[in-house]
Parts: structure tokens; sequence; C-alpha cells
């Protein structure tokens, strides 16, 4: 059965795209895993996830050729991979996107119904800012979880820099809602941009390098290493 994952948040700027780029590397020797920019503003992952090479990544554009959002073309593509060598498929959603798709799963068609008839199992990852960007990525939670009616899994990612040490009692926050409405959740990213091993990170996620490549430093690959070992262990090892 494929394993779609569909990461989404409709606040920008919350850490969607470094997910994404931390589960390429997760899977980066995985040749059954497929990763699909679905960000049609910026294709972030395009440009970050350019050492799993074009075989393993594609880009969907949602929009039409007078740049309306069309629900119906993300339809179409499920149902172009019921035939793809591929077993693990990770999309990327832009902010736009992820604001559309609880329309789509609550009015557009009976979701389960369609991935079951597809063969296809739906894993959704709602990543979580902190500080300011904390209440409207709570706000998209409750607005995702809604239409997903228990029939998924949703799994809940904590942006750890975003949260940093100055909002303590939102990350708390948080863990109790998760416990409370049963709901995993699980942390990324910690990168503090000020350091100067955080900078080199960043700086190498955005030129899309590779853990194989000698183009991240000593420090800076170990401590990739390290957040992969710590928070993608799951992921390395299936």
């Amino acid at each position: 059965m494929k394993q779609l994952h569909f990461i989404v948040q409709s606040k920008g700027g919350v850490g969607k795209s470094m997910l994404t780029y931390l589960l390429g590397l997760s899977k980066e020797n995985d040749v059954q895993s497929l990763f699909v920019d679905v960000d049609s503003s910026t294709q972030t992952s395009t440009r970050q996830l350019k050492f799993l090479g074009e075989n393993r990544t594609e880009t969907l554009s949602l929009l039409n050729s007078k740049e309306v959002l069309v629900r119906d073309n993300l339809v179409t593509y499920l149902e172009s991979l019921v035939d793809v060598p591929f077993h693990n498929i990770y999309f990327d959603f832009g902010a736009p996107e992820s604001e559309q798709l609880p329309a789509l799963i609550e009015r557009d068609l009976p979701i389960k119904e369609f991935m079951d008839e597809l063969g296809f199992k739906a894993n959704f990852y709602v990543v979580i800012g902190g500080g300011g960007a904390y209440k409207s990525s709570i706000d998209y939670m409750k607005k995702i979880l809604k239409p997903l009616n228990g029939d998924f899994d949703v799994t809940i990612f904590k942006s750890i820099t975003t949260f940093g040490n100055n909002f303590q009692n939102l990350a708390d926050e948080l863990a109790e809602n998760c416990k409370k409405m049963g709901l995993p959740l699980r942390q990324f990213g910690d990168f503090d941009p000020s350091s100067n091993l955080g900078s080199q990170i960043l700086d190498g996620v955005r030129k899309g390098y590779s853990l194989s490549d000698s183009d991240y430093q000593t420090g800076a690959r170990l401590k990739l290493k390290k957040e992969l070992t710590e928070n993608f262990k799951d992921e390395i090892e299936n």
C-alpha cells in the first residue's frame, strides 16, 4: 500500500520546507520515496531537495492559467500515482495550498473512500510554529482536523527553533493539547540561526546539500546526523 504524507500548515514561515528537507535526508537512500513540491509561490523544496535527483522530485501546481487555485488538480495528480514505482510519497504544501486542503476534504469528494479505492494510506503532518505564529498554526490544526474526522493518521510537528527558550509555556500547552486529543507530537529543526553551526546548516539547506556530500563541514554534518538520529529514526529504519 502506498503511503502518502501531506506536510501542511497555512501559516507561512513555520518550517514546512525544513521538515521536508529533513525527511528527504532521512530517505536519501530509499529509492522508493518521491517528494512533491506543492508550493506554487516559492517552490522551496524543489531547490532544497536537488540532491535527490530529478527522478525522485516533482512539482505540482494547483493553479490554473489565471493563477487561481484549483483543488481538482490535486485529485487528478493523486490518481496518476497508482502505478508509479514509489512506496512513500511526500507532499510539501505551500501556505495557500494548505489553506485550501480542508475544503477539498470536506466539500469536494469523500476523501477516505477515494484513498481506499486507490489503495493509498494518507498521513497528515501538521507543522506548528511558536511565538507569533503559534495561534495561527493552532487555528489551522483545528481547521484540518475537523474534516479528517479521525479517519487518517495525523502527526503534529513542533518546529523547535520557532519556539526557542522564550515560549516554553506554548510548548507545554501544545504538548498537553496533543495528549488530550491523542495526537502524536514530534519535533524537528533544532538549529539556532544565530549560531555558527546553525547558520552553516541553514545555508546548506537552502543550497540543497546532501549529507553524503563534502559540502557540509564536519560539525554541521554531525549536527544534522544527530537531528536525524533523534527525530527521524522511524523514517530511516522504515
